[in-house]
């Protein structure tokens, strides 16, 4: 159980940076804002978004307030999240929308106890994701599909981690699933390599307990995202 909340956790960017990639704005850095907790300066930039691109000032707002909420330690800490997050549901039915409430739903359950909720979000983005792939790899620009292939191999490394029929096979797959994130962390967009180093480090962390293969991911992303407390505490705590 303590494997499938930090792997749930790991499925942080995607829902951020799916959107992102067809806008005129200055997304990348309110994504570098964010994860450098500098809620201020992110927010500043997101009102420029609110009225032309509402999907993707909403998402990254959700954004926002996760880290938010992250940062705090009290008991409420995740009151102005779930707010955000409620007004995000209703006035957002799409099917990507969907895929995007519900990631942050399993970031919220994972956090908080709820384990035993994940499941069912977790069939149900799958259901999605699926449903969604040939849309996306025909129609979608290169980063797009590069952060659709991300997505799908983590889905796939979480899924394999606690299949019983991928016992005798999973280490091809998931060598198979490893090189698809490696070769974008070599050869992606900006936002996809890091992305990309996040999800793998997870994974050799949780999954694997291979702390010397994590070490590299943690030591990259603490110095990309030097103001993150998640990423300080994970290269103190190495």
């Amino acid at each position: 159980m303590k494997i499938r909340k930090y792997l749930i956790l790991a499925i942080l960017s995607f829902p951020v940076n799916f959107i992102l990639h067809s806008s005129s704005a200055d997304t990348t850095s309110i994504i570098d804002n964010i994860y450098n907790f500098d809620f201020l300066k992110a927010n500043e930039k997101l009102l420029l978004l609110s009225e032309n691109e509402p999907l993707k000032y909403q998402t990254l707002n959700l954004e926002v307030k996760w880290w938010m909420a992250m940062e705090r330690q009290d008991k409420d800490r995740f009151s102005e999240f779930l707010k955000t997050l409620d007004r995000f549901e209703k006035y957002n039915p799409s099917e990507l929308s969907l895929i995007i409430s519900s990631t942050y739903r399993m970031r919220y359950y994972a956090c908080t106890n709820k384990v035993y909720m994940i499941p069912g979000l977790f069939l149900k983005v799958h259901r999605q994701v699926g449903s969604a792939e040939k849309e996306i790899l025909i129609s979608s620009c290169t980063e797009e599909k590069e952060l659709f292939v991300l997505y799908k191999s983590l889905l796939e490394l979480v899924q394999n981690s606690y299949s019983v029929s991928c016992l005798f096979s999973g280490h091809d797959i998931n060598n198979r699933l490893i090189g698809d994130i490696e070769s974008i962390i070599s050869n992606g967009s900006y936002s996809n390599r890091a992305i990309g180093k996040y999800f793998l480090m997870k994974y050799y962390l949780d999954i694997e307990n291979n702390k010397s293969k994590a070490l590299a991911y943690i030591t990259e992303l603490n110095a990309q995202y030097p103001r993150n407390l998640i990423f300080s505490q994970l290269l103190t705590n190495k």
